[in-house]
């Protein structure tokens, strides 16, 4: 409160000090006729105009003088005000991505895969909404959900904390869910999350984002996205350890910057105990596709 009733003086002192600086190039006029004055020769006549004129300048713009109403307007008494009316507000505020939304062409079919992320908070606290899956000929062959809570704790940097919720392949999974979400330097967006399950049961995930903007609606965004696991789950096709890893080039025209389709590359490998379960499912372990489909978000 303090801090901010001497942030208000201080504002006060300089808009008296910029009104009087306003004045200075009249002050200084007059000042320039009274050297014109002084500069004239010992005994030389001047022009009763010139003089009439100089006269008239010193007169006309010299500096004004404040008025109490002037004092009081730059300096008004806050004694009164509750602090939140001093603070600026921090409106609710909402967004809904689908950071993906795509066709891809892969053996044993056409999957249809999504990548949402959706939050709604203020500036420091949100809400987030986050969600992948794929389909496959009417299928779901794997989603999930993840309901997180996130504050921030330094500039562009969120720490995240909720549930995710695993419906597809096999039995549902629950975790609970700790992360952080953020850009890096050279604006490199980076998430990370470790989840917790039942009977000891751990993963990390790890993604990261980038866009290169090779015109103003052209852009290119590699992406890079690693799944690991503390056990097996042969229900799931999950192996122990690095489970697999996804590695996309996506090329996408904005054609306005709420609607852009692209098109791509995206390779995924599985490894370990992983690519074993995907061979004996009769899935590839290791798989490049090319990709199509539309970024949104409101």
């Amino acid at each position: 409160m303090r801090n901010i009733k001497t942030r208000l003086w201080y504002l006060g002192a300089a808009a008296l000090l910029c009104q009087w600086l306003t004045s200075w190039p009249l002050v200084a006029s007059a000042q320039h006729a009274e050297h014109m004055n002084h500069a004239a020769p010992a005994g030389a006549a001047e022009p009763a105009d010139h003089a009439d004129h100089a006269d008239h300048a010193a007169a006309s713009y010299a500096a004004p003088a404040f008025s109490d109403a002037d004092r009081a307007a730059a300096f008004p008494d806050l004694s009164d005000m509750p602090l939140g009316e001093m603070m600026r507000s921090d409106p609710l505020n909402k967004l809904v991505l689908l950071d993906r939304f795509e066709w891809q062409d892969a053996s044993g079919g056409t999957p249809l895969q999504w990548d949402l992320d959706a939050w709604i908070g203020r500036s420091l606290s949100k809400l987030w909404i986050r969600s992948e899956g794929a389909r496959r000929a009417g299928d779901t062959e794997r989603a999930e959900l993840e309901l997180l809570w996130g504050h921030s704790f330094a500039r562009w940097w969120e720490l995240l904390a909720g549930a995710r919720q695993d419906f597809e392949p096999g039995p549902t999974r629950g975790w609970a869910a700790l992360g952080v979400h953020g850009t890096a330097p050279y604006r490199v967006d980076l998430e990370a999350t470790a989840y917790v399950g039942d009977g000891g049961r751990a993963a990390l995930r790890v993604k990261s984002r980038y866009e290169l903007l090779i015109t103003n609606k052209l852009i290119l965004q590699p992406l890079v996205e690693l799944n690991w696991y503390s056990q097996s789950d042969a229900q799931r096709g999950i192996g122990a350890g690095l489970a697999d890893a996804e590695i996309g080039l996506r090329l996408r025209y904005e054609i306005r910057r709420e609607v852009a389709p692209y098109i791509g590359l995206a390779h995924e490998h599985r490894f370990g105990d992983s690519r074993d379960f995907a061979r004996a499912a009769g899935h590839d372990s290791s798989d490049t596709r090319l990709v199509a489909g539309i970024r949104l978000w409101f």
